[in-house]
């Protein structure tokens, strides 16, 4: 894949990616790399996307706590709950594919 130029999204963080993360775009209705790329762009109301990988998910599905926006109703202890701990190890991942579909809705792909 080429990157736009300008792009912060080097070739290495891409291909460090796992290939389910690299590979996966929204596919609900109205639901388009440009919408998953605007600034603070929010889950859907049922913060569940047909087909995202494990490594792109950051809100708990028990306290719909977003960790990418560290936001929303703490209900565990986030330095110990194992959920917590799994979500917040995927922000980064997240933060880099939202950048890599930016990129694509950039050059019109």
């Amino acid at each position: 894949m080429v990157m736009a130029e300008g792009s912060d999204l080097s070739d290495t963080e891409f291909d460090e990616l796992p290939e389910a993360v690299r590979d996966f775009r929204p596919r609900c209705p109205g639901c388009t790399a440009a919408k998953v790329a605007e600034f603070a762009a929010r889950p859907c109301s049922f913060y569940d996307c047909p087909g995202l990988p494990a490594e792109l998910e950051v809100t708990c599905d028990k306290c719909i706590f977003d960790f990418v926006a560290d936001d929303g109703q703490v209900k565990c202890d986030h330095s110990t709950c194992p959920t917590a701990v799994r979500l917040k190890g995927n922000v980064e991942t997240y933060k880099t594919w939202v950048r890599l579909v930016s990129t694509e809705a950039e050059m019109g792909a």
